[in-house]
């Protein structure tokens, strides 16, 4: 019976298992399975994930979760084998990015159109202007409240920490000295291919069938895997010129186009869209 290794953790997890399922030095190995720990229900452990689902289960790599432990991680941890090897990891989240993330009431009835909310749009939504105006006035308002951003940074530092010390895998000190040079992050919680391949190289090596050579050999397919791989680019919020500036984000370009869903915008045409709460699928 092959070893399978159990992934439990956001959606970064399914980026986790699918380039892994890629590689073809572990066919044969190993298999991958992932339980979406943000979307698992009561009724997944006995119907989804029992004895038949965990049986082959030989490694946990397990997404950490500061605070008490949750009901269904307690699940996961009653449900599996004896003598399993656990490997913890932080997950990757970026709060400083995007400085206006707060409340939109319209996510309370439509939340899955624009799921990353922006709090100065969603009150422009009240005001009747023309295109050029709204994104003029957005602008404004959200350079008169732009925060410390160095501070915001701190915070996430501070998090990111926070998690790194409960985990075996430490990823604080590698986000901050490469988030500036290149781009980590499409949202505050999507990432693009660079740290899936720095996550999954360190998983990969402290997995406890996988010896050092299969590791290597790993490592190198990754890097073909991902050389042209975008990462969780289906939805990426635009950055704001300021903070681009404020950060001193090096990557960032002002005329870039962001991919949504099936649509390519810019800063301007996303923000109105998102303003009017525009459909983007007909």
């Amino acid at each position: 019976m092959t070893r399978s290794v159990l992934i439990f953790a956001n959606c970064q997890g399914e980026e986790l298992r699918t380039t892994a399922r890629y590689l073809t030095c572990l066919t044969g190995v190993t298999d991958f399975k992932w339980i979406a720990s943000h979307k698992v229900t009561d009724a997944d452990w006995a119907m989804r994930y029992g004895p038949d689902f965990m049986a082959d289960v030989a490694v946990v790599w397990e997404q950490v979760e500061s605070g008490q432990e949750s009901a269904h991680r307690a699940a996961l941890h009653r449900g599996l084998p004896k003598d399993v090897q656990i490997i913890r990891f932080p997950p990757f989240s970026a709060l400083c990015l995007w400085p206006f993330s707060g409340n939109d009431p319209r996510q309370a009835t439509d939340p899955t159109r624009y799921p990353w909310p922006d709090s100065i749009a969603a009150v422009l939504a009240t005001e009747d202007l023309p295109d050029n105006a709204m994104f003029e006035r957005y602008l404004e308002i959200t350079a008169q409240r732009m925060p410390d951003l160095e501070r915001r940074l701190r915070f996430d530092l501070a998090r990111w920490r926070a998690t790194d010390a409960i985990a075996d895998i430490k990823v604080a000190d590698w986000v901050e000295r490469n988030f500036r040079a290149k781009r980590l992050f499409y949202t505050a919680g999507h990432v693009t291919a660079e740290p899936t391949r720095f996550l999954l190289n360190q998983l990969l090596s402290r997995t406890a069938f996988i010896d050092g050579a299969l590791a290597a050999r790993a490592a190198l397919e990754i890097e073909v895997l991902l050389r042209y791989h975008a990462g969780q680019d289906f939805e990426c919020v635009p950055l704001h010129p300021l903070v681009a500036e404020r950060l001193a984000l090096q990557f960032h370009d002002p005329n870039r186009l962001y991919r949504w869903h099936g649509h390519e915008w810019t800063l301007r045409q996303y923000i109105l869209r998102y303003i009017r709460w525009a459909p983007y699928l007909d």
